[in-house]
């Protein structure tokens, strides 16, 4: 049997806001390692669908320009990870 591993990003107020860390390199090569030792990865139904709108490749394969070099591998391993939606009934 395999382990399972899980990740969870929350500060020790208990509160996760994506927009009071400001990601750098370092932050998404760490993001990268994790994610290439997963087989899935499942998120919540809003940040399922933040992620793909912002990670998954357009269909007319033009990445938008707020793409940097550096974040090219994490746009890459996130477009092809299998992906679910944990929904609330």
């Amino acid at each position: 049997m395999r382990p399972l591993r899980y990740s969870i990003n929350v500060t020790l107020d208990g509160c996760c806001d994506h927009r009071a860390i400001i990601p750098d390199e370092e932050l998404f090569r760490h993001v990268v390692e994790n994610f290439a030792q997963a087989d899935a990865l499942l998120f919540g139904r809003v940040t399922y669908e933040m992620m793909e709108a912002a990670w998954r490749p357009p269909a007319t394969g033009v990445r938008p320009d707020w793409i940097t070099d550096w974040m090219e591998p994490f746009a890459r391993t996130i477009g092809r990870q299998r992906s679910m939606s944990c929904r609330a009934p």
